[in-house]
């Protein structure tokens, strides 16, 4: 797993963008994981993962593939959301840099998450 997340962040590193992570986004995607391990076995985390580290590398090159979130900004730049079966990811693309701003599971209150998205 770990030469695949090197061979990945290799990959992204030459992509017209780069990507970060905000703490609190990874602290969402480890709980998200705890979740998906826990209920449905740690191959199926496993494959979760790489499927969203796969979308990411995505948007270091489509950084405009999510779906624009209307009437909401981060740090000035329009956010949209990529949604990755039952999660999602909140994110912002600009300066050349995508900022995964939240990942959400698809079966929380949606009202929550544009004060989770203004919170940060």
């Amino acid at each position: 797993m770990l030469t695949e997340k090197k061979v990945l962040l290799k990959y992204a590193q030459s992509m017209a963008y780069s990507y970060r992570w905000l703490t609190q986004a990874l602290d969402d995607m480890a709980q998200e994981m705890e979740y998906v391990c826990r209920e449905f076995g740690i191959q199926a985390a496993r494959k979760a993962e790489a499927t969203i580290h796969a979308r990411i590398l995505q948007l270091c090159v489509f950084p405009n593939s999510g779906i624009k979130y209307e009437g909401m900004t981060y740090c000035g730049s329009e956010v949209r959301i990529l949604h990755i079966r039952q999660i999602s990811m909140i994110y912002c693309a600009h300066n050349g840099i995508t900022t995964i701003i939240a990942v959400w599971n698809n079966y929380q209150n949606p009202a929550r998450l544009k004060d989770i998205i203004q919170s940060r």
